[in-house]
């Protein structure tokens, strides 16, 4: 069967090390591979139908928006929402692992109800800050959640 990728946003994540980034993907966090031809230096990833593409940096003055430099992906967070949050903590932990922002949880408004999520965040090799995020429940909105919680 043939997928479209009309109205799907994938991001692609250049890396200095092509090997060590799909290694921190697949190997610690639990990325699967969706494509990547051997001895390539690109790879499209998935976790739970998130998509992200990983590609070796080769500078030819067409992509670059600024010099090459770590941390990179400065001023965005990549959010994967998962199942089971503790699971991918848990994977990243016992490679030896550091969180950038460790698992905590919080209340996000949303239009119709309150959302509670269980969450945390790492750097990848080069920079990049991945969220993880688990919805653990919801509830109606009471008066005043609107200015006491992130949106």
């Amino acid at each position: 069967m043939k997928r479209s990728y009309s109205g799907m946003v994938i991001a692609e994540l250049w890396c200095s090390d092509f090997q060590k980034s799909l290694l921190f993907y697949t190997e610690n966090l639990g990325f699967t591979i969706g494509q990547h031809k051997e001895g390539s230096t690109h790879a499209y990833l998935s976790l739970q139908g998130a998509l992200i593409m990983i590609s070796s940096f080769a500078q030819d003055g067409i992509w670059e928006t600024g010099p090459f430099e770590k941390p990179l992906g400065r001023g965005i967070n990549f959010s994967f929402g998962v199942d089971d949050v503790q699971r991918v903590y848990d994977k990243a932990k016992a490679q030896g692992l550091m969180p950038f922002v460790d698992m905590y949880t919080t209340w996000y408004w949303r239009p119709d109800r309150m959302v509670n999520y269980k969450e945390f965040a790492i750097q990848d090799p080069d920079g990049y800050l991945l969220r993880f995020s688990e919805c653990i429940g919801s509830r109606p909105i009471k008066s005043g959640d609107e200015s006491s919680v992130l949106e």
